[in-house]
């Protein structure tokens, strides 16, 4: 019985985080909270531009916060700080024509230049939205632009 209590309590806790960080940034996005992610990739969260809409995917999150932190004690700001940076997407103003460029031909290298700029616009509002999760954000962010410096 007890476990059941803590899922809803962390349930309680993941939704108190959505509205606080929805009001803070003043977004009208939808936010949806899924249990997997259905491809293969682990992915915490992602935002559509074609239905702005942000995804978090608590599993996959959930094992991310682990593999970082070796234990889920910072789940919830590590939540936090994933939220934070799909909703820099959805504020970010030139999401559509970054995204629209990286589409067309170009070399590799280019394209993850696009893919490194889009992800840095994201980071520098998930920072200006949760100022007081700096330390973890910093750690999270470096591992996810690392993925790009070593594609380069």
């Amino acid at each position: 019985m007890k476990g059941k209590s803590n899922v809803k309590k962390k349930e309680h806790h993941f939704q108190q985080i959505i509205r606080k960080l929805q009001e803070v940034s003043g977004l009208d996005v939808d936010i949806l909270v899924e249990d997997h992610f259905p491809g293969r990739r682990m992915i915490g969260g992602k935002y559509s531009l074609e239905t702005n809409r942000v995804t978090i995917y608590l599993e996959e999150i959930r094992k991310q916060c682990f593999r970082l932190f070796g234990s889920e004690e910072k789940l919830m700001d590590y939540f936090a700080v994933i939220l934070a940076h799909e909703l820099g997407h959805a504020a970010d103003q030139s999401l559509l024509e970054l995204s629209m460029v990286r589409a067309g031909k170009m070399e590799k290298q280019k394209r993850n230049q696009l893919s490194i700029k889009i992800e840095e616009n994201a980071w520098m509002y998930a920072k200006k939205l949760v100022p007081d999760l700096q330390p973890i954000l910093t750690v999270v962010m470096e591992q996810s632009l690392a993925i790009y410096k070593i594609e380069e």
